[in-house]
């Protein structure tokens, strides 16, 4: 496998249509793999204009190979002390290569580099059974050092996306101490 280089996109690479499509195909082609079941049939996780917006905001980060975007990352400040990372996302020929362990870690040192001690992340999960993707989410966030902090129903924050459930959800709210 050829070199990855990480970096935050800048704030003008918005207006580039082909990679903002891009990076929203990569998003919701892993997002539709690992909740399969969750959502009714559809629902995408990310549209090219949200994508756009959090571009052009400077909180997208980009795994190039060859100089092809094969994954990315949204990285925000949350408070004064907490960062929060989403929407991690490999593309599909690229995954099991370590690029989203990779993609973590750079947010990590981003937030570490702007003072923040904190990092957090939410999960998705089906309250009623357990999801085969997400056990192996919560696992890996385990591993890589993230904590359950604390649970909340997902009508409750998004009630909106909520109608687009196809079953039962609540939110895993995800911490990690950043050294």
């Amino acid at each position: 496998m050829q070199p990855i280089e990480i970096q935050m996109l800048p704030c003008n690479a918005s207006t580039n249509r082909v990679d903002m499509e891009h990076m929203t195909n990569i998003v919701n082609r892993s997002f539709a793999a690992s909740e399969e079941g969750i959502w009714m049939n559809g629902a995408d996780r990310t549209t090219v204009k949200e994508m756009t917006k959090f571009t052009s905001k400077g909180e997208i980060a980009v795994a190039r190979s060859m100089g092809e975007i094969v994954g990315c990352v949204r990285i925000q400040r949350i408070d004064w002390e907490t960062g929060e990372f989403g929407m991690l996302a490999v593309d599909g020929a690229y995954q099991g290569n370590g690029i989203a362990r990779e993609l973590v870690r750079f947010a990590e040192q981003k937030c570490q580099n702007e003072q923040m001690r904190k990092m957090q992340l939410e999960l998705l999960i089906p309250q009623e059974f357990p999801h085969p993707a997400k056990v192996f989410l919560e696992n890996w966030y385990n591993r890589i050092g993230y904590h359950r902090v604390y649970a909340e129903p997902f009508d409750a924050s998004y009630p909106r996306l909520a109608q687009m459930l196809a079953v039962p959800c609540e939110f895993i709210v995800f911490q990690k101490e950043l050294r």
